[in-house]
């Protein structure tokens, strides 16, 4: 690991609407909850993690979350349901170390090494996203922390919230599929 200190920011305030009835972050794999797994995941690569949810999702993900050793903090969303856009603000609004990798709460089989990876190659740009299919994945990706406050924040006032925006606003290093799928095989 670098000598820059890094957070891990899981974004888990959704409200799961395509997954039924259940917060998809606490539907079990392996008798483990699917936020666990991705906390798991992403701890070796941050120095600390932060949670960002709705106020009435932290109680049971603090439970589901109990049986790890991982430092993790929790940033609630004043304005629920205002997008992840919103959610990644929120989250970076508490953040003083230089970079963050943005993961999803339900990236299930996320490989730290390739957010290291990711660490890496940003190179002096504002972040490293990987492409898929020519479209940023901006959950799976590494970003410098204050362009991309002020990105963030631009794509809540002026956009549809979608994380989407983001990465239109940032110099970043852009890492191609094929090169993504060298680097995990």
């Amino acid at each position: 690991m670098s000598s820059q200190k890094r957070v891990g920011v899981v974004l888990a305030g959704g409200y799961s609407t395509r997954f039924g009835e259940q917060e998809k972050a606490l539907a079990e794999v392996n008798k483990r909850p699917v936020i666990t797994h991705v906390v798991t995941r992403v701890d070796p690569t941050a120095d600390r993690i932060l949670i960002n949810c709705r106020r009435d999702q932290q109680a049971d993900f603090e439970s589901a979350l109990d049986s790890t050793t991982a430092d993790v903090e929790f940033v609630c969303d004043p304005v629920p349901d205002s997008g992840p856009a919103a959610g990644l603000r929120t989250a970076l609004e508490t953040v003083s170390e230089p970079v963050v990798a943005v993961v999803a709460c339900d990236m299930l089989f996320l490989d730290s090494s390739f957010l290291d990876w990711l660490f890496e190659k940003m190179d002096g740009a504002d972040g490293t996203v990987p492409y898929v299919d020519g479209t940023p994945q901006p959950t799976h990706a590494v970003f410098t922390t204050e362009p991309t406050r002020r990105a963030a924040d631009d794509a809540v006032r002026t956009a549809s919230g979608s994380l989407r925006d983001i990465p239109d606003r940032l110099d970043l290093g852009e890492i191609l599929e094929s090169r993504v799928l060298c680097c995990v095989e």
